[in-house]
């Protein structure tokens, strides 16, 4: 996967690296035998970079990777979306490669192998049209390229920067699929403000929510009156001077009837003006480090809780890191605790 755990404990990734190096003994007759170890490197010359070096490394005969490993979709309702799976040749000839979709009962494609010609070092991009429904629970597509009497179902992500050795986060060529059960109201239209590390916004999309995204800069000169909703992403105003500044014009949308989602911060909250009744954060904040811990529904007639979706226990399991984080130890009395 994307997180590498060293197999043995307090060895460093620079001294594991170094395992990979060629090692040489050498010395005058007579003399001790002194080892020499440095990298296998490939040079070649760029006519803007100079010299650059490249580090050996092992890779497939061709990888092939999928566009992404995770997907939403709601359940029981028909999608038609696309699926791009990237190919890379380590071969030493130009070979036919064949890749071919495994796809879970219930979708079709519009066309389970394609055929392409890869010379040494290419890449290509074959795009899949996948339509049908799936029922609620997690499903898998795979893919699997084969070329030359071999299968392979391995790709990597490369990461290159001038200034780092290139690395290659290596993973499976396969995307998990949730399909869930989701209701959406009539005239549903979000409005998404995007935070740090944020995926939020692709997930609403692949639930077919209809998503625009506002810049923080763009809130005084947007009608938000013409969204039903606006979410504000993670660690927004944390990230963003200028979504502070203007969140003037949010709350000014909630007085006027407008529904506001701001989703996780941190000590920035309780700075005057974010919030609409004053919070008090501790120093460390209070969390539940517990992600298996018990939830309890404080409210549990709110329609928060159960339209247009009913909120149950079932949506908690498979919780993953702290099962909350940055709770206020204080809070106007006007604000009302669902959890």
């Amino acid at each position: 996967g994307d997180l590498f755990t060293p197999r043995i404990t307090g060895v460093s990734e620079d001294v594991r690296e170094k395992q990979n190096w060629a090692h040489l003994w050498t010395g005058p007759v007579g003399a001790p035998v002194v080892e020499v170890a440095a990298p296998i490197v490939y040079h070649f010359v760029d006519r803007v970079r100079g010299d650059v070096q490249r580090p050996l490394i092992v890779a497939p005969g061709i990888a092939i990777t999928l566009d992404q490993s995770t997907d939403v979709i709601r359940a029981n309702v028909p999608i038609d979306q696309l699926i791009k799976a990237t190919l890379r040749s380590a071969l030493s000839d130009t070979s036919s490669v064949a890749v071919t979709l495994a796809l879970p009962r219930g979708l079709s494609a519009d066309s389970l192998t394609r055929t392409v010609a890869m010379s040494p070092g290419a890449t290509r991009t074959l795009t899949f049209a996948v339509r049908g429904t799936l029922p609620s629970g997690t499903h898998q597509i795979s893919a699997t390229a084969f070329a030359k009497g071999k299968s392979y179902q391995t790709g990597y992500i490369p990461i290159e920067y001038p200034h780092i050795n290139p690395q290659r986060i290596y993973r499976p060529s396969t995307i998990s699929i949730n399909a869930v059960n989701v209701v959406l109201p009539a005239r549903l239209s979000v409005a998404y403000v995007p935070g740090v590390g944020d995926n939020v916004a692709p997930v609403l999309q692949q639930l077919g929510v209809p998503v625009t995204i506002v810049n923080a800069d763009d809130l005084p000169q947007t009608d938000l009156s013409r969204f039903s909703t606006v979410v504000v992403g993670p660690r927004a105003y944390q990230a963003s001077q200028v979504l502070q500044d203007n969140n003037d014009y949010l709350l000014a949308y909630v007085r006027n009837g407008g529904r506001l989602v701001v989703q996780y911060g941190q000590n920035e909250m309780q700075l005057p003006g974010i919030m609409p009744y004053p919070i008090t954060l501790k120093q460390p904040a209070e969390r539940v480090t517990d992600e298996t811990a018990p939830v309890t529904f404080t409210d549990p007639q709110s329609p928060l809780l159960n339209a247009p979706n009913k909120i149950t226990q079932d949506d908690f399991n498979g919780w993953v890191q702290e099962r909350a984080s940055y709770m206020p130890s204080t809070f106007d009395p006007r604000y009302h605790t669902m959890l």
